[in-house]
């Protein structure tokens, strides 16, 4: 008598945001995890694999994501360090708002690492109630890219408004612009078939897992978009282990002297840089790279003290920073440490 296979598990953590999220009498969205029927709908969806794999849910937060904090995060990460059997699934689904999906999808691609299995990150533009929504669709596609074999990596999968679902690696996304439901990264993939979603995606190239190099992450590092008229007079720098420093679009900052005169307004990179270099604070320009040195400006940042950050994203930038510091690195280690390669590659243009 032929036994029945016994179905593949995966591992779905529930963290909240718009794909958990129900509305309240106000017409007010808010986080309501405990309540989500994400796994019901996926087993009546008609996928190839509804009833090929087995759910086991965990829920360590429930919060829409535009409240995430290092708190939070170090909350999820404990999951993941304790909480997680990594021989026991074929993949893990983090339920995930979009606002601060980027930042997260960074951070995991960082500390997880050499994880064995694949790590999806799921978010929907609108409540799974609502007409129109495409979390039922990034779910199901997840679901199907684990159970089709995709490469062991952190991944974001995502609907855009065209009707396509593109599939990310958590390292090179970008944060959703204002007014925009889509998602963009420097390494998008198109998952073609809506039938049944496969991709073979590139595996981790390496094994450290630096999850388990570190008990939790401390809100240490400053992180600063530039804008007309900042002032860095307005920022402190107690408890501040290092900053990192975005750029405008040619990968320039303020560097304002006054004309005919080597002095320089608190309006300029120079004074944080002045500051930060007695404080033993490293300061690091993201995304900074070759074509930099072609402008006077950023020139005169970097000869005073400023450290590029090549071939990455901001939120990448930010995220290696905060975990490199939470290894403990500092000066020439931090720096070689934010510096390497993350995952498979960077999207080193």
């Amino acid at each position: 008598m032929n036994q029945i296979p016994e179905p593949e598990k995966i591992l779905v953590i529930l963290t909240g945001g718009t794909i958990c999220s129900a509305v309240n009498a106000q017409g007010k969205r808010f986080s309501d995890a405990k309540h989500i029927r994400i796994i019901d709908a996926f087993h009546k969806g008609g996928s190839p694999w509804c009833e090929k794999v087995h759910f086991s849910v965990q829920m360590p937060l429930d919060i829409l994501s535009e409240n995430m904090t290092v708190r939070s995060w170090n909350i999820l990460l404990e999951e993941f360090r304790s909480h997680v059997d990594w021989n026991a699934y074929k993949g893990i689904i983090v339920l995930h708002g979009t606002d601060t999906l980027a930042f997260t999808a960074s951070l995991l691609s960082v500390v997880l690492a050499g994880a064995p299995i694949p790590v999806m990150l799921v978010s929907s533009q609108l409540p799974l109630h609502m007409e129109g929504t495409n979390g039922h669709a990034n779910f199901r596609a997840a679901v199907e890219l684990i159970m089709g074999g995709i490469a062991p990596n952190v991944y974001a999968v995502y609907r855009n408004s065209d009707g396509r679902i593109y599939v990310h690696y958590g390292a090179h996304l970008f944060q959703c612009r204002n007014y925009s439901d889509d998602f963009e990264s420097r390494t998008a993939m198109t998952v073609e078939d809506p039938e049944n979603a496969v991709l073979t995606g590139k595996a981790f190239q390496t094994n450290t897992m630096y999850i388990r190099h570190f008990q939790e992450l401390s809100p240490c590092v400053l992180n600063i978009q530039p804008y007309v008229g900042l002032c860095y007079d307005a920022f402190s720098l107690d408890g501040i282990h290092a900053v990192v420093h975005g750029t405008f679009h040619s990968e320039s900052v303020c560097v304002e002297r006054k004309e005919g005169e080597g002095a320089y307004s608190s309006h300029s990179l120079l004074s944080l840089l002045d500051r930060c270099r007695n404080a033993g604070i490293p300061v690091f320009l993201a995304p900074c790279g070759r074509l930099a040195y072609q402008y006077e400006s950023t020139g005169d940042a970097l000869a005073n003290g400023a450290s590029c950050i090549s071939g990455t994203t901001f939120e990448m930038a930010y995220v290696k920073t905060l975990v490199g510091c939470a290894l403990g690195f500092r000066g020439e280690k931090l720096d070689e440490f934010v510096s390497s390669a993350v995952n498979w590659e960077d999207a080193r243009g």
